[in-house]
Parts: C-alpha cells; sequence; structure tokens
C-alpha cells in the first residue's frame, strides 16, 4: 500500500503551509508539541549506552561505489553501481538499478549479516541480503535510440555532439504520477564535469519488476549548464533537487588558468563546459557551484533552476525540512563549513537567509565519543535575482586575463573586509561561501562531509527527530591541534554523526552514532585497509520510517564496497 507523505500532494500545498506543517510543533525552549519529542541527547532514540546494531545488506562489484541510494513511499530501493573497475570478466559499465521482491520496511532486525564476497563471481556482482537487483540502464544504452549516444553520455547543449561518456550515475529521485505509486520518472543525476541528468519513465508490473518508457536528457542550458551533478534529494513538494559538487568553488582564482590541469574541475573541464554551452567566451566561475532545483519534474520540459542563495560550494546534497523553510546543505572536501539556509517563505528556494556553523567540541578527542554544540553566524540574505546580477558582473574574464599570483575574480581583501568592515553587499556570501564562511568565524575544518538526511515523515511527527550526516573521513583539519575541531586519527575509516532536531528544526548539538573499524595500512590478506565488518567511508544515508538508517559506501579501503543498516536501538 503507497504510504503517501502527505506534505508531499502539490494540490494541498496552500492548506499544508497554513496549517498542517506547523501545527504539530508548538513547544518552547526547543521541545516538540504533542507530535514528538525533541532528539537531543538521546532522546527518543539510540540510547548511548546500548551498543547500536550494523548490519551488511549488499555488495557491489569490485571498484564500483553504492550511489543514488533512495527510498520511495512504497519502500522501494533504488540505487546505482558507479564506475566498476576494468576487471577479467567484469562489465564495467555503470549501473542504474532498483531492488525488487523486497519490502525494506518489513526488513527483519533481527536480519544477519549479507558474507563478504570471497569467490570471484561474487566480487564481481551485486549481492543482497534479500531480492534482486534490477538493472533500468548501463552507461552506454540507448534506449531503442531514445538517446542516441548512450546514458550517461555528456553533449553539447544541443545534443548534437558527444563529449564523453561518464561512468558516474549518483543521485536518484523517484517521483511518482500515479496514486499507488506504480508509476513515475526516475531521475538520475551524472557527476561529471560537464554535469547531466537523465529523466527515465518507469510502471510496476504485477511481478514487481520494472518497465522502462520514454528517457530524455533534462536540459541544463538555461542556466549554462552544470558541474560534477553528485548526490541529492527530494523536496517536499515533489521536486528533484541535484548538487553541484564544484570542489574549485574556493579555488575560483584558478579559473581562466590554462596550466590549471588536476583540479575538480580542471582547466581542460572548463573549456569542455565551454563546448557544452557552443560559446566564444569562457564561462564565468560564479555560475557554478548551487543547489539545481529540477521544477515541472513530469512536464515534457523539465525546468531547472539555480538557487544561488544556498552559497557556492562543493555541495555533496541538500536537504529541506518539513517546515518547508529549513535547509541543510554539506560541502565536500577538506577544511570546509556546514551551512544552513532559511527560505524567505516556505515552499520556495530562492529568497532567504545563509547561515555556517560554528563548532564547540566537547572535552574530549576520541571521534567515537566526541560530539560539538553548534552555533549558526549569519553570512548574508539575498534573492536568486540579485545574485545573479552579482555573477554577471564578472562575465567576460578569459584566460589572457590570467595573472599568476594574482585573481581576476573576487579578492581575499575584499571578502575581509566585508566580513570584517561591513565593506560591500553581500555578493561573497553566496559567490565565496567557503573564504566568506572562514573569514566570519565559522568551523571550516570538516574532511569530507557527504548525505545529510532525515526521514521526513519521522521528522515532521516527531518519530525520528534525528538529522544524519556521513563523514566519509575524519582527517585533515578535523585531526590537527588548531581551530575548532581537534579529533585523534583514530577514526581513518570514516563516520556518522545525528543532530537531534529541535521544534522549528534547528539543530544546536552534533554527536557521533558509528565509527568505522580498525584501520590496517597494509590490509588484510584480501587488501581490505579497513574492517570488514564495519562501515568505511560512509557517503549516501536513507532513514527509514522506524529510524533506522542505510548506509552506502564509497571506498577504496574495502575491496567490495557495501550496504549496511544501523539500527539506533542496538536489534
Amino acid at each position: 500500500m503507497l504510504k503517501v507523505k502527505k506534505a508531499k500532494i502539490a494540490v494541498l500545498v496552500s492548506i499544508i503551509l497554513s496549517t498542517s506543517i506547523l501545527s504539530g510543533c508548538d513547544g518552547d525552549d526547543g521541545k516538540v508539541g504533542a507530535n514528538g519529542i525533541d532528539g537531543t541527547n538521546g532522546t527518543n532514540g539510540q540510547d548511548l549506552t546500548t551498543p547500536a546494531k550494523l548490519t551488511r545488506l549488499a555488495t557491489v562489484p569490485v571498484g564500483a561505489e553504492i550511489t543514488g541510494m533512495f527510498l520511495s513511499d512504497n519502500d522501494e530501493l533504488f540505487f546505482n553501481v558507479q564506475h566498476p573497475s576494468d576487471l577479467s570478466g567484469n562489465d564495467t559499465a555503470a549501473q542504474v538499478g532498483v531492488v525488487t521482491g523486497m519490502d525494506w520496511s518489513q526488513l527483519d532486525p533481527m536480519t544477519s549479516n549479507l558474507s563478504v564476497p570471497v569467490s570471484d563471481e561474487e566480487k564481481l556482482s551485486v549481492r543482497l541480503v534479500s531480492g534482486q537487483y534490477q538493472v533500468l540502464g548501463k552507461a552506454g544504452d540507448t534506449f531503442n535510440n531514445q538517446l542516441p549516444h548512450g546514458l550517461g553520455s555528456i553533449t553539447t547543449s544541443d545534443g548534437s555532439t558527444k563529449i564523453k561518456q561518464s561512468q558516474d550515475p549518483d543521485f536518484n529521485a523517484f517521483v511518482p504520477t500515479s496514486a499507488n505509486g506504480n508509476n513515475g520518472y526516475l531521475f538520475t543525476a551524472w557527476e561529471d564535469r560537464p554535469g547531466a541528468m537523465t529523466r527515465i519513465e518507469l510502471s510496476k508490473e504485477d511481478n514487481g519488476s520494472w518497465l522502462t518508457g520514454d528517457i530524455i536528457n533534462v536540459d541544463f542550458s538555461y542556466v549554462l549548464g552544470t558541474l560534477i551533478n553528485c548526490f541529492g534529494t527530494l523536496s517536499p513538494w515533489n521536486t528533484p533537487l541535484t548538487s553541484e559538487e564544484n570542489y574549485e568553488a574556493e579555488n575560483t582564482a584558478q579559473w581562466n588558468n590554462t596550466a590549471y590541469l588536476d583540479g575538480y574541475p580542471s582547466y581542460t573541464d572548463v573549456k569542455n563546459l565551454q563546448t557544452y554551452l557552443q560559446s566564444s567566451t569562457l564561462p564565468n566561475p560564479y555560475d557554478y557551484g548551487y543547489i539545481v532545483e529540477i521544477m515541472n519534474p513530469t512536464s515534457s520540459s523539465p525546468t531547472p533552476v539555480k538557487h544561488f542563495t544556498l552559497g557556492r560550494v562543493a555541495h555533496e546534497n541538500s536537504v529541506v525540512m518539513p517546515d518547508w523553510k529549513t535547509v541543510y546543505t554539506t560541502d565536500d572536501g577538506s577544511n570546509k563549513a556546514f551551512y544552513k539556509f532559511v527560505a524567505t517563505t516556505a515552499g520556495d528556494l530562492s529568497s532567504g537567509t545563509l547561515y555556517a556553523a560554528k563548532l564547540t567540541q566537547d572535552a574530549s578527542s576520541d571521534p567515537a565519543k566526541t560530539g560539538f554544540d553548534i552555533e549558526w553566524i549569519k553570512l548574508g540574505t539575498s534573492n536568486n535575482t540579485e545574485i545573479k546580477t552579482w555573477i554577471n558582473a564578472y562575465n567576460g574574464i578569459s584566460e589572457s586575463d590570467f595573472v599568476e599570483g594574482a585573481t581576476s575574480y573576487i579578492t581575499q581583501p575584499e571578502i575581509d573586509n566585508w566580513a570584517n568592515n561591513g565593506t560591500g553587499d553581500d555578493r561573497y556570501a553566496f559567490l565565496e561561501t567557503l573564504r566568506a564562511a572562514k573569514a566570519k568565524g565559522a568551523t571550516t575544518e570538516f574532511r569530507k562531509m557527504e548525505g545529510v538526511v532525515i526521514n521526513y515523515d519521522g521528522a515532521a511527527s516527531g518519530s525520528v527527530p534525528f538529522m544524519y550526516v556521513a563523514m566519509s573521513e575524519v582527517g585533515k583539519g578535523m585531526v590537527d591541534t588548531e581551530g575548532d575541531i581537534q579529533l585523534d586519527s583514530s577514526a581513518k575509516c570514516g563516520a556518522v554523526y545525528r543532530f537531534g532536531l529541535h521544534s522549528d528544526y534547528n539543530v544546536t548539538r552534533m554527536e557521533p552514532v558509528i565509527v568505522g573499524g580498525a584501520y590496517n595500512s597494509s590490509g588484510d590478506a584480501d587488501g581490505n585497509k579497513c574492517d570488514v565488518n564495519a562501515i568505511s567511508n560512509p557517503d549516501n544515508l536513507a532513514v527509514m520510517d522506524d529510524g533506522r538508517v542505510m548506509i552506502g559506501e564509497d571506498t577504496s579501503k574495502h575491496v567490495n564496497n557495501a550496504l549496511w543498516i544501523y539500527n539506533p536501538k542496538g536489534k
């Protein structure tokens, strides 16, 4: 039976905004009202004295990551097999797929671990504790010539010329078009330079398998293309939110440097973006590194909108809270920040205020035990239209303007004068977001902050009053002896943190709930550097209705990446 999420029914938007969304959260001092309990300090979740249970549910072929984890309202799990290794007998094409024959809401808490792959056949296949993995499409598939250049192909904006073939499917979102959830569209982001997104029409057969129908590439030319479309979420109003993971957002000075060949994106990637645009001029760097909302997702021509309001960073993903206003977003990479956005109007991300987190560490350095108190530093308030005018001020800059040791774009003194003296407008908060956050005193020491997620219904009712985030690595600025975060280096295999949600969906506390196992730089007999019976480099997360958390790996420290389920109740 379809579990309809009331806040996702478009026809009830106006009613929900005025009544339902806010009616259950009226407690004082951070306490939720009758419909839930505040999630801070371990309440209504894991008792931190009770060992949590971790169960291996799936493994994927050697070299492949688990990406695009998405639980539908019918508890069906979509996920991708990203860039499997080129090994003898191994199909190296990336796969977009779904688990059939399994209702994840019925997964027995006492389910035993799926075994670690042993044989070559096991190491080169998708294995599940239950159900079957149905491949909906492989990189390069043409779907009866609906995609002449193939699934995951990156083409010029008019679709005429192939630039490259991607093997990196990431974010998935299933948007249903029928009341029973058996029909809809699967959106899949392609994490490449330029970025891309496909939309596959799906219908479910009586035997539980899925049929593919029409398929298109989302046209991003209207927003001047995208870069590195990473993880994402589905908004409460059923629009996919794909993330531009612009790793070089704080290195804007290198954008027009022809010798910058090792960046992500590199100068080569910038030129490929120019090819995508079929333009004679170099793209403007300030047009890339945002959350992109796919409006009208079920229409014949889905419309992308870049929300400059959520800042320009290496976005991993953003998650919208049940108030339809508060949004949290992660910044992937080294020495990065964590952000909160509060929209001016519920259900509209085009205007609002951006904040960055300032952490205070507990009197401990053990990553498995140490939590942090959080306060929020305001960076700026603006809207997409105003920010776009600031972006356009940097149009027309080319390679000939590059000067070694200088920048053709926003300078550090400009940012410092804005932060310290109030000089200038708020463009720095939105165009150079990480540098602005650091100048304002926010914590900029996170290493590999990945998926941040909630269970929407559980967060709305208070039954699962937590937000979770994957920290793929606890390293770099997190394990030195400077700044706000000074942990020891014992969590080389990563960690998952949780945040208790207050009644207004603010968070003021971050604490670890599960940490990767022992690390051995030499590896075991099979080459696993992290304990195979614990997580390694967690990335994608999904929170189930009962509070259990699915964890997908992106790791080279396990021979086969795994999908885990974490039960905070220790069962």
